[in-house]
């Protein structure tokens, strides 16, 4: 079932452990995956991993969206010219490193470092992405509950989660119903091939092609749940 045969898709993120999951399941159903990251060692490695998948189309990019505004045009016009506008964006990029210490003991480097991360860097991906897509084209961004719930040691990702979660909504909202369609869909803990492979993954996890059927039809728009921008996945029969 080729569902997204014909549309052209960007991940940003796709060789971490979500956003690899994420593009094989977009390959096995036909499209044209767009896997960009800053790594060229880790853009080796995917493709490694998806030299299997004989459906749709990977391209791998070595590209850097964390840029400033001068920088993110020069990104868009490249993206523009070779590949036109996109059906589709996803948006799975983060960093955990300032994890694991209460907010009392975090000094005021590791907090500029963890909204650079974790907030700068995901504003000037939206920038970059958003324009270059269809106006009947969607982003979808991934975010976690830490944005909703409090975390003691985990305090600065989720203050930093929460304002990507009212930075990806009012996106929304601003665009309306001229398009393209923004959605924020907040995860859970997520199987991916890394945890698998050390023994903590739960059964009642989402894998990452869980994550990627579900933004498969909110790319496609014509489900219940393309007509709301936030939606959450957090566990199997929860």
């Amino acid at each position: 079932m080729n569902k997204l045969f014909g549309k052209t898709i960007v991940v940003a993120g796709a060789t971490g452990g979500i956003g690899e999951g994420v593009t094989k399941l977009l390959l096995q159903h036909g499209a044209k995956v767009v896997a960009l990251s800053r790594n060229e060692e880790k853009l080796e490695q995917l493709r490694a991993y998806l030299s299997g998948v004989d459906t749709g189309n990977l391209i791998t990019l070595k590209e850097n969206l964390d840029q400033d505004q001068a920088g993110s045009r020069e990104v868009s016009d490249r993206l523009k010219e070779q590949f036109g506008h996109f059906d589709g964006a996803i948006v799975t990029i983060g960093n955990w490193g300032a994890a694991n210490r209460s907010l009392i003991d975090v000094s005021d480097e590791l907090w500029e470092q963890a909204v650079q991360d974790n907030l700068t860097s995901h504003f000037r991906t939206l920038r970059t992405l958003v324009p270059l897509l269809k106006k009947d084209g969607a982003l979808i961004h991934l975010s976690g509950l830490s944005a909703d719930t409090p975390y003691p040691g985990a305090g600065i990702i989720g203050l930093t989660n929460a304002a990507k979660k009212s930075l990806v909504l009012t996106m929304a909202a601003e665009q309306g119903s001229i398009g393209p369609r923004i959605y924020e869909l907040m995860i859970g803990p997520i199987r991916t091939r890394e945890r698998v492979t050390r023994g903590i993954a739960r059964s009642n996890w989402y894998d990452p092609e869980d994550l990627g059927v579900f933004m498969s039809e909110l790319i496609q728009g014509d489900t219940e749940a393309s007509q709301k921008p936030l939606h959450y996945m957090v566990q199997r029969g929860g």
